[in-house]
């Protein structure tokens, strides 16, 4: 027999939620670059402090997003041609996906990437999904890699090589405050410039 929620509860679950759809209507009607946190926390009804005891700020509540790329970039990842260097495999996949992903309104995942360093503006959970995005990339090459001697480790550090060049191009791409989504087209070849620079360091 599953025990009634207690009153308190629903209210931060409201609560929770009323964080959620006012965030969600701000960045599709401002952006997310023109939204603050004390925007979001007055349409909500509420103060900034109490915004910040459920997000550590108005990153988090794109985060979702970033993460529901990541099932359709590892099939994406796995379907390259088998004879494909795994660190091309991940970027050709990356940037097929930004060309055909649907842009969701004042709210894209990419907008964790520009202009900045992403795990500096995420707060306390900053790191904790950097690993996320790491392990699920790692978890795609594994299978593309099943085995290869030093499997697990090659996944592992391709995943982490791929990701910094991931940033890398969406930072460099971005710094005079372009929308990325206007240039997804642009940041998916700048993947390939970014290959041969690899290279000639190597």
């Amino acid at each position: 027999m599953t025990e009634p929620v207690g009153k308190r509860e629903l209210n931060k679950r409201a609560t929770r939620e009323a964080l959620e759809a006012a965030a969600k209507q701000l960045f599709a009607e401002r952006g997310y670059a023109n939204t603050t946190v004390r925007d979001i926390a007055d349409a909500a009804g509420v103060t900034e402090r109490t915004f910040f005891r459920y997000f550590a700020g108005k990153e988090e509540l794109i985060l979702d997003e970033v993460l529901a790329w990541m099932p359709v970039l590892q099939q994406a990842i796995i379907a390259r041609p088998v004879d494909e260097p795994a660190l091309v495999s991940v970027l050709r996949a990356t940037g097929d996906l930004l060309r055909a992903q649907p842009v969701a309104p004042g709210r894209s995942p990419l907008l964790l990437f520009a202009h900045g360093r992403p795990v500096n503006r995420v707060g306390a959970g900053g790191a904790s999904f950097m690993l996320r995005i790491e392990d699920g990339l790692a978890a795609a090459l594994r299978v593309r890699l099943n085995g290869a001697d030093d499997a697990g480790l090659q996944a592992e550090l391709v995943a982490r090589i791929a990701l910094a060049i991931f940033r890398s191009v969406m930072i460099e791409s971005t710094r005079d405050g372009a929308n990325p989504d206007e240039r997804r087209d642009a940041l998916a070849d700048r993947f390939d410039d970014a290959l041969d620079l690899v290279r000639v360091s190597l």
